[in-house]
Order: C-alpha cells, then sequence, then structure tokens
C-alpha cells in the first residue's frame, strides 16, 4: 500500500499547478522508491492484476458446476378461439380455454460431470498460478528497468559533474598560463592550445548536461510520472556490493525461484490435464431432473398441477472420430508444453551464467579504473607542481589533466555499468533489483 500511495504522491505532486512567482520543487526520489513505484503504478502491472482476477473467476465459475441448477419457465398463449367440451349436442365444460399458460420450475444435478470436474477445476487453478506468476515476471522486469533508468541516470549526471570540474580546472590554469604569458615566459601557442582544451571540455558539459536531463526524464515516463517531471536523484554511496553468489549458485537460486519457471510448470500441467478432459467427451451425460408444472385454464381433461422426477442420459456413440482428434491435439499440446518447460529451464542456467560472467568481468573492470584513476591523479598533481615551478609546458599539463578527466570518466562509467550489472544478476536469480547481496 505504501508503494502505490509514494506512487500517487509523485503523480499528484508533479501534476500540482506551481503558483505564477515560484518553481515547482525537483521530485526527490530514490532506487528503492523509483523500482516500487514501477512494479506498482505502471499499466502493466494493472493489466497483470486483471489477469488473474479473470483467472480466478474462471475457477470460481467451474466449480459451481458441481450444483444443481434451478431454472424457471413460463408461457401465455391466446388461441383463436376456445375448445367446448360437448356430448350429444350439449356443452358440458371447456376442453381448452381461449387463453392458455403455464410454469414450469426444473432442478438439474449433473451427475457424470463430477467425474470429470476435479480435473477442470485443477486446470483453471493452473491457470491461476500461471496468471500469477506472468505477473511476477512483468514485475522484476519493470524493476530492473526502473534501476537501469536510475542507475543510468545517475551516471550521466556523475559525467555532467566531472566535465564541469574540467572546465573549472582549465579556467585556473588558462588564467594562469595568461599571466605567464604576458611576463614572456610562455608564448601564445600556449594559451591557445589551453583555449581549445577549455572550449572542448564545455562542449563535453553541454553533451553531458542533455543526456543527464534526457536520462532524467525517460526514468519519468517508466514511472508513469506526467512529461515534464523534473526528478532529484539520490546517490548511492559508492555501493558496490559484491556479487553474492558462485555461478552456479545463481543458476541453482534461479531455477527454484524465477518465475519465468512457474509459468512454464503451470502452462505445463494444464496440458497435460487437457488431455483427461478431452478423454471426458467419450462419457455418457447423465442429469438428474426434478420438475413442478402448473397450467393456467387448463381445461376440463387437463390437470392443474402436475410434476416428476427423472434421469436424462445423452450419450454421442458415433461422431467420425472427432473426440480422438480432440484427444491427439491435446497430447500434442502437452508434449509442445513440456518441451517448452525444459526450453525454459535451460535458458535460464544460460541467461544467469552470462549475466554472473557480466557482472564478473565488471567488477574487475571497477577495480582497475579505481587504480588507474589514482595514478592519473598523481600523474597530474606532480605536472601542475611542475608546471608552477616551469619545468614542464603547458602542452604537458593539459595532457595530464586530460588523463584525469578520462579517468574520472572511466572510473565512474566502470561503477555504474558494475551496479547495472549487478542489478541484472539479482533480476536473473529471481530477486526484486537491490544493493544489497
Amino acid at each position: 500500500m505504501k508503494r502505490a500511495l509514494f506512487a500517487c504522491s509523485l503523480v499528484a505532486a508533479a501534476a500540482a499547478p506551481a503558483a505564477a512567482d515560484e518553481v515547482d520543487a525537483p521530485q526527490r526520489i530514490t532506487l528503492e522508491e523509483a523500482v516500487d513505484a514501477a512494479t506498482t503504478g505502471n499499466f502493466q502491472v494493472a493489466l497483470g492484476n486483471e489477469q488473474v482476477r479473470g483467472a480466478e473467476s474462471r475457477v470460481r465459475k467451474t466449480k459451481t458446476y458441481r450444483l444443481p441448477s434451478l431454472g424457471i419457465k413460463a408461457n401465455v398463449f391466446l388461441w383463436d378461439s376456445e375448445i367446448p367440451l360437448e356430448v350429444a349436442g350439449m356443452q358440458l365444460g371447456v376442453i381448452r380455454e381461449q387463453v392458455t399458460g403455464s410454469a414450469e420450475v426444473s432442478i438439474v444435478q449433473p451427475i457424470t460431470t463430477a467425474i470429470v470436474l476435479g480435473k477442470l477445476i485443477k486446470l483453471e487453478e493452473a491457470g491461476v498460478t500461471a496468471s500469477r506468476a506472468e505477473l511476477d515476471v512483468t514485475k522484476l522486469d519493470l524493476g530492473y528497468q526502473a534501476a537501469e533508468a536510475y542507475l543510468g541516470a545517475l551516471q550521466l549526471g556523475t559525467l555532467r559533474e566531472i566535465a564541469a570540474t574540467s572546465v573549472a580546472q582549465l579556467e585556473a590554469n588558462l588564467e594562469l598560463v595568461r599571466k605567464l604569458r604576458a611576463a614572456d615566459v610562455l608564448s601564445d601557442l600556449d594559451v591557445l592550445r589551453l583555449e581549445a582544451s577549455r572550449d572542448q571540455a564545455i562542449q563535453q558539459a553541454l553533451e553531458a548536461e542533455s543526456g543527464a536531463e534526457t536520462a532524467e526524464r525517460g526514468l519519468a515516463l517508466l514511472l508513469g510520472l506526467p512529461d515534464g517531471t523534473d526528478l532529484e536523484l539520490v546517490e548511492l554511496e559508492d555501493a558496490t556490493p559484491e556479487l553474492g553468489w558462485t555461478e552456479d549458485e545463481a543458476v541453482e537460486l534461479a531455477q527454484r525461484q524465477r518465475p519465468e519457471a512457474r509459468v512454464a510448470a503451470a502452462h505445463s500441467t494444464q496440458a497435460d490435464l487437457g488431455i483427461e478432459v478431452a478423454r471426458a467427451a467419450y462419457l455418457p451425460s447423465v442429469v438428474a431432473i426434478a420438475s413442478y408444472t402448473h397450467a393456467f385454464n387448463a381445461g376440463q381433461l387437463g390437470s392443474a398441477d402436475s410434476a416428476f422426477v427423472g434421469l436424462s442420459l445423452e450419450w454421442n456413440l458415433w461422431d467420425w472420430g472427432s473426440r480422438k482428434e480432440d484427444i491427439a491435439q491435446a497430447r500434442s499440446a502437452s508434449r509442445q508444453a513440456s518441451l517448452y518447460e525444459g526450453f525454459v529451464d535451460d535458458q535460464l542456467s544460460f541467461d544467469v551464467r552470462a549475466k554472473w560472467l557480466k557482472a564478473s568481468t565488471a567488477r574487475k573492470t571497477l577495480d582497475v579504473s579505481k587504480t588507474g584513476l589514482k595514478a592519473s591523479e598523481e600523474a597530474y598533481r606532480l605536472q601542475q607542481v611542475r608546471f608552477t615551478q616551469g619545468a614542464v609546458t603547458a602542452t604537458e599539463v593539459i595532457d595530464a589533466e586530460a588523463e584525469v578527466a578520462r579517468g574520472r570518466s572511466q572510473a565512474t562509467i566502470a561503477r555504474y555499468q558494475y551496479l547495472i550489472a549487478w542489478m541484472a544478476v539479482v533480476r536473473a536469480v529471481g530477486d526484486m533489483p537491490h544493493l544489497a547481496p
């Protein structure tokens, strides 16, 4: 309930009109809140919930077949004339009135239906299981998409900050270079090179700004928020969880709890039960009937009230092989469902192993990028000291600063790419995306 209320509050706050002299404050949202909002407020979840309700309704309907049905039938007829009862020219009464009618109440209780009804109920219950598992698949997919979009937006926002820092550093160096040029220590070429690097960094900052804004808008769209909603994303504070599972452990966990496996198993159960239901067509249909009829204006020879109880049997003895082919189709559907269930099991194993390997590689890349960033930052610090002493050229300082900016960008990309890969592993084992192993 809290998740749904949070999603609704985001929409309501984003849609509320701002005062003429005020600017709407950005909507602050954490990674967990984004995942929750995506898995509660998305239309695909609402659609999946309706499909579950429909499947549950079919189960309840099937169970009603166990109970007797009660029916009422009534009629009124206006004849062209009455039929008198005459004997030797004398009218003794009326055989049929001009206006007649009757009302009938009947109760029908199926008997042979109970033989297959249990199988039919189990078939429909398997449909409910499949619908619920499919809804779980949808939620997991939406949760991962929200986490991926959130992390991607954070990555671009961090790159934007890195670009702005590079611009500030180049501006500071440019000011120093201009002073040294005024003192004839450096040449105009040194100034021009640094200005060109500064302008290039500004261009990168503008591109990063545009990319970050686009990513945040895409996240708002995924969460079902109105167009133009401004989001404030919460940084993850260097969260880099370990994988937590070995490759084989991840595969075993996925086989136990991935909803895709439950979907395939439920469809296989449905197909197997479909064979039993098809076979039931060979059985006769026997029902018990009780009926009471009251006739209006029945006449002298008619009876006003009548009732009976009895059995009714209907048996299709020959249909030129139609039922046989129905059973053959049901068996074929069962074999297909079994093959698909095996395929899903293999596909899940492959999916988990691929994502685990990708996350493992991303983790190693992250460690390497951290080492490289420390080295480039130390090299830049040393070049700055030597530059102020006149021991190196502006070009060497520019190159060192570029290496730092590149190292920071690579470390940022490596970090977020690992987090996205980690989220993919969490999704692959059947858990909702989160940061704790």
